[in-house]
């Protein structure tokens, strides 16, 4: 199925590399207009040049989604380049390489929270409360944040990462359940482990063999996988998707505790 976004503008955050990327080269594919952001230019101008070549439109620009006038500026730019904004696809997160490393409770890192929760949620709350008055007026949208399964049970590590996901959780809801019944819906994406190369520079071959144990699918995550959930929750198919949390895992999230000890033993 082809052009399931035909007509629609979107915008992506974090759309230089990765999840982000593979959406945005998606997004294009299904017909959509794009807006690639991303806080390294060259990135996201690389990525919006792949889909012109490609036979699309899209266009690149520096977003740092910790800084409102950013924000501000990127939705002027969908709005004066494509004229309408469908979709805003709040997909950022704080790359700081201290929140892979944020091992230590006891030795809190309270400056990785606070910017944690600048990044992960601020950024992408503000950029709807920019996005909205487009949507609203046009009667229709949707908005999508990149969560994490981190946000629906307990870690060991990554202490504030969780949590900004879990605040992105309720800001998801709370958007749905406010702008819902004027037209605008609002969903999240909570990725498993997805074989990107933050997570090749993060996890070692042991810690892989371990993501695989929980899985309930034969392989590890792909961004386009991610990107497919993001295409439907984009289009109109999903137009009676609101306020929902969908978990692309692997069914990781499906199982009690036990089960990867019982698989291997049975």
């Amino acid at each position: 199925m082809s052009n399931r976004l035909e007509n629609k503008v979107a915008l992506i955050t974090g759309a230089g590399s990765g999840i982000g990327r593979a959406c945005a080269q998606m997004f294009a594919k299904q017909g959509a207009q794009v807006v690639v952001t991303d806080l390294y230019a060259d990135a996201a101008e690389r990525v919006a040049e792949d889909i012109s070549q490609a036979g699309g439109k899209a266009i690149g620009m520096k977003v740092d989604v910790g800084h409102e006038e950013d924000l501000a500026q990127m939705v002027e730019a969908a709005m004066t380049t494509f004229g309408r904004l469908d979709v805003l696809f709040n997909n950022a997160v704080n790359k700081n390489p201290d929140t892979a490393r944020d091992v230590d409770f006891l030795n809190f890192n309270e400056d990785l929270f606070h910017d944690n929760m600048r990044v992960n949620v601020l950024g992408g709350v503000l950029a709807c409360k920019h996005a909205l008055p487009h949507m609203l007026e046009q009667g229709q949208g949707s908005i999508i944040f990149t969560s994490s399964t981190s946000s629906i049970a307990g870690e060991v590590a990554q202490f504030s990462y969780g949590a900004s996901k879990a605040a992105v959780n309720w800001y998801v809801q709370t958007l749905a359940a406010t702008f819902g019944k004027r037209g605008v819906r609002c969903n999240a994406i909570l990725p498993g482990v997805i074989r990107t190369a933050a997570l090749d520079g993060w996890a070692n071959d042991k810690m892989v063999q371990g993501f695989m144990d929980i899985q309930n699918v034969p392989r590890l995550g792909l961004p386009e996988d991610i990107g497919a959930m993001a295409v439907y929750l984009a289009s109109d198919e999903s137009s009676y998707v609101n306020g929902a949390l969908m978990r692309v895992d692997g069914g990781m999230s499906c199982t009690t505790p036990m089960v990867p000890v019982v698989r291997a033993y049975l």
